[in-house]
């Protein structure tokens, strides 16, 4: 059974619509997103070389919903339990 993980990741994101001044532009940091799934371990099918590969269902052999997340963009895993958090 693959482990069930809360991952938090820098997504690509855009700045405000229409026309802006060059000079006028504020990056406001990164977005941050959270995303929960079964974790799929490099090199196991449905997984992604140089990602973190995450399924939101798995049923027989059978998978639905593939994130495969850049490495670079993963911020923090923590993995799900029945008693909480195991950071």
């Amino acid at each position: 059974m693959y482990p069930v993980v809360m991952v938090r990741w820098a997504d690509a994101h855009t700045s405000e619509g229409g026309w802006l001044s060059l000079d006028d532009y504020k990056d406001d940091g990164e977005t941050i997103v959270e995303t929960v799934g079964f974790l799929i371990p490099v090199g196991d099918a449905g997984s992604k070389e140089n990602h973190v590969s995450l399924w939101q269902t798995i049923c027989e052999g059978e998978a639905i919903h593939a994130m495969h997340i850049p490495v670079g963009m993963v911020r923090e895993m923590i993995a799900l339990s029945k008693n909480g958090l195991d950071k």
